[in-house]
C-alpha cells in the first residue's frame, strides 16, 4: 500500500486552471539518480503547463535508508515547488517499481520516466520500461533523455494516416510551446521500387512521387484540423523511405526537443522480427519521447481530450 505525503503550497494567482480531473496529476517515479532527478524537473514543467499537481513516487525504499530518502525527496520537492509553483505530493510504495508505478498511474494524467535502458535480453522479451508501463497502465508515458532546459519548443509528431493519429497530434499540440510543430508521415519506398523495376522514366517516377506527397500532405492537413484548435500551429511534412530513419533524420534536422509517438498494439514477435518503428525510435532518439497508448485506451483518449477542448467536443 502506498503512502501519500502531501507537500502543500498555496497556488499562485497566475497558475493555470487544471485541465484534468481533481485527482489527476503528473506522476514521476523518482530513484534520486541523475536521470531520475532530470525526469522530476521535466515532470514539474509539464505539470505547470497542464495545470496539474506533481506526484513524486519512490518505490522499494529499504528500511534503513527510508528516512534519508524521504528527506532527499522532501528537499527535491521543496526546490521544485519554489522554482515552478506547482503543488507537489510525495508517495512511498514498498512494491516493485514497475508495479508501484502502474498502480499509482491509475488516476494520473501522465507518467514521466528517465530514459535509462536496462538489461538488453530482458528488454527483448518484455520491452523497455516505458513500453511495459504502456501495457500496464495505459496512460501516456514521457521518456526523458536530456536535462530539461525549458518548455518544449521544437516538437515532431510522426503519424500514420489514420483516425488514431488525432489524439496523438492533440497531445503534442498541448505540450508544444513553440510557434509551430511538425506532423510527419513517411511514405515507404515500396511503390517507387516497383516503378523502377518496370523501368519507368525518371521523370514519371518523380511526378508520381510528387502526387503521392501532395495526397499525403492534404491528409495530414485534415488530421491537424481535426486535432488542434489552431491548425496553423502545426506544419505537415512528408518524408520518403524507412519511417524510423526518416523520423530520426528529421528530428536531427529540426533540432527537435520532443518526439510524440502513437504506440500500436502489435505482437511482440512481430515487433522483434520486423523492427517496430516505436522501439527503434525510442532506442535511438537523443531527445525526449512521449508515447501515447493505442487507440481504444480510455485513458489515452481522456488525456488528449483534456489537452484539446476542440478534440473533446468532437469526441463527445
Amino acid at each position: 500500500m502506498s503512502k501519500l505525503v502531501p507537500v502543500e503550497r498555496t497556488p499562485t494567482p497566475s497558475a493555470r486552471p487544471c485541465l484534468q480531473p481533481r485527482s489527476a496529476a503528473v506522476l514521476v517515479p523518482v530513484d534520486l539518480s541523475r536521470l531520475g532527478v532530470h525526469a522530476a524537473w521535466r515532470a514539474a514543467l509539464v505539470a505547470r503547463d497542464l495545470g496539474c499537481a506533481l506526484r513524486l513516487l519512490h518505490a522499494e525504499a529499504g528500511r534503513d535508508e527510508r528516512g534519508a530518502t524521504e528527506r532527499s525527496l522532501r528537499q527535491l520537492a521543496s526546490q521544485i515547488r519554489g522554482h515552478t509553483g506547482v503543488r507537489v505530493e510525495l508517495v512511498e510504495d514498498p512494491d516493485e517499481p514497475l508495479q508501484a508505478t502502474a498502480r499509482a498511474a491509475r488516476d494520473a494524467a501522465l507518467v514521466v520516466v528517465g530514459g535509462r535502458r536496462g538489461n538488453p535480453l530482458r528488454e527483448w522479451v518484455l520491452g523497455t520500461p516505458a513500453e511495459r508501463l504502456l501495457r500496464l497502465c495505459r496512460v501516456p508515458v514521457l521518456v526523458v533523455k536530456k536535462p530539461p532546459a525549458g518548455a518544449y519548443r521544437r516538437v515532431l509528431v510522426p503519424v500514420e494516416l489514420a483516425p488514431a493519429a488525432a489524439p496523438v497530434i492533440a497531445a503534442a499540440a498541448r505540450l508544444s510551446r513553440g510557434p509551430r510543430m511538425e506532423v510527419l508521415h513517411a511514405l515507404r519506398p515500396g511503390d517507387e521500387f516497383g516503378m523502377r523495376v518496370f523501368d519507368l522514366p525518371e521523370q514519371a517516377v518523380r511526378r508520381l512521387r510528387r502526387r503521392a506527397a501532395d495526397r499525403t500532405e492534404r491528409a495530414l492537413e485534415e488530421l491537424i484540423a481535426q486535432s488542434v484548435p489552431q491548425p496553423d500551429a502545426a506544419l505537415p511534412a512528408v518524408g520518403f523511405g524507412d519511417p524510423a530513419a526518416q523520423v530520426l533524420a528529421r528530428s536531427r534536422a529540426m533540432r527537435a526537443d520532443l518526439l510524440v509517438l502513437g504506440k500500436r498494439r502489435r505482437a511482440r514477435l512481430a515487433d522483434f522480427f520486423l523492427g517496430g518503428v516505436t522501439q527503434r525510435v525510442l532506442a535511438a532518439a537523443q531527445v525526449d519521447v512521449l508515447l501515447v497508448p493505442p487507440e481504444g485506451a480510455g485513458e489515452a483518449l481522456g488525456f488528449a481530450c483534456a489537452l484539446t477542448p476542440a478534440y473533446a467536443n468532437r469526441a463527445n
